[in-house]
């Protein structure tokens, strides 16, 4: 390749950067919500007590059942 060739991959390839850049930025503004909109929740305390989860030595076959695993702390 002549190095003019290389000059113009290198400004091609430059050119290709920046625009991807500036374009992610300008995505990434559009997705925030406006000010004042953002706050925490603290979310509920589960109620009840969670069931089990089976172990590995659960029956072949069984259908899985849903278990939860919480520890409050």
């Amino acid at each position: 390749m002549s190095r003019k060739a290389w000059l113009w991959a290198g400004a091609g390839w430059l050119a290709l950067v920046l625009s991807g850049g500036a374009l992610t930025l300008y995505l990434d503004e559009s997705e925030k919500p406006g000010p004042g909109s953002t706050h925490w929740e603290r979310a509920p305390v589960p109620s009840g007590t969670p069931s089990l989860c089976p172990g590995p030595t659960a029956e072949p076959g069984a259908v899985p059942q849903p278990c939860f695993h919480w520890e409050r702390g």
